[in-house]
């Protein structure tokens, strides 16, 4: 068995265990981490914020979350700004832009402290001890296969994003677009952007829809795009003529599965990856090895399987327990 080999076990290992048998102990310093989300009142990084919470309870550790009330870096880098100044041990970071905000990050670790990257890397990734994240790729294309099938191979699709700028996006679009390549009856109607904008992304619907007639799939990048196709598919009175295919998850988008508007959509496991990134955090700050890369599982959640107890612990929250 190759070293290679052996490393994989050992994470599909880590993964597997009971939270007990993964924990790791915090030396006699309460160390002090601050996770950085993408963007305040987004279910996934609440989720990722509670499930760091659990742990940081569970292991002695001193925590709080912040973020930008906007998906933008400019606001995203006030907060990092103000969370070094604050002096913490390590800092669990989502990025709004991998190239805008490494500098800073750079700087951070000068200083001495960890980052640990959520949902992916910065463009130098000499900067984070770790990142965790779903594969991407694998989702984008698990997405398209079932627009795709949903769909009988033909029709005009098209998809939805946040912005060109985002590396998690650039690979969730990926994987679509190559799994849609396969079928020549499906024509790609290509990306539009809303910067995270749940009405703007309504709007795109409901003017492809008046362009686009025959508009058979939409495929949505994140929670409020999801949330916004599903409101515009609504107002364009096409419920069940437009197949739509989201990523992630909120209580609307829960809603609307249910209800049939979204015919499936793809749910990442937040909370544990909020628990994985303390109890990795506090293991490098112990002074312990901890993975370079991370990848975590996802599930597919369609009307016929939301409510079943496999998806449901997969479902993002709006606050913590």
């Amino acid at each position: 068995m190759t070293a290679k080999s052996t490393r994989r076990i050992a994470l599909a290992t880590l993964l597997c265990l009971p939270l007990a048998a993964v924990a790791v102990s915090a030396q006699a310093k309460e160390y002090k981490i601050t996770y950085i989300q993408g963007v305040t009142g987004n279910p996934f990084y609440t989720s990722v914020a509670c499930g760091a919470a659990e742990a940081a309870k569970r292991l002695g550790v001193k925590f709080e979350a912040q973020g930008p009330q906007q998906f933008q870096s400019a606001l995203q880098l006030r907060v990092l700004n103000a969370v070094i100044a604050s002096k913490p041990d390590g800092i669990l970071f989502t990025n709004t832009d991998p190239v805008a905000l490494t500098p800073t990050l750079l700087q951070a670790k000068e200083m001495g402290i960890k980052i640990l990257s959520i949902d992916g890397d910065v463009t130098d990734d000499s900067v984070a001890i770790s990142n965790i994240m779903s594969d991407n790729t694998i989702g984008g294309a698990q997405a398209g296969e079932f627009l795709a099938k949903a769909l009988g191979g033909k029709g005009e699709v098209m998809a939805i994003m946040n912005s060109p700028a985002s590396p998690v996006a650039q690979l969730r679009l990926k994987g679509f677009t190559d799994v849609i390549a396969k079928y020549p009856g499906m024509t790609f109607l290509g990306p539009q952007y809303t910067a995270n904008q749940t009405a703007k992304a309504a709007s795109t619907v409901t003017a492809t829809v008046a362009a686009h007639p025959d508009l058979a799939g939409i495929y949505t990048l994140s929670t409020n795009n999801t949330e916004g196709a599903a409101t515009g598919i609504r107002e364009a009175q096409r419920e069940g003529k437009i197949k739509l295919v989201g990523f992630d998850t909120s209580d609307p988008i829960v809603e609307a599965i249910r209800s049939g508007v979204v015919a499936a959509d793809v749910v990442q496991h937040p909370y544990r990856v909020g628990q994985l990134g303390m109890e990795m955090m506090v293991a490098a700050l112990d002074g312990k090895p901890v993975e370079r890369q991370v990848r975590t599982e996802f599930v597919v959640a369609t009307p016929q399987t939301i409510d079943t107890p496999a998806v449901q612990q997969y479902v993002y929250k709006t606050h913590c327990d």
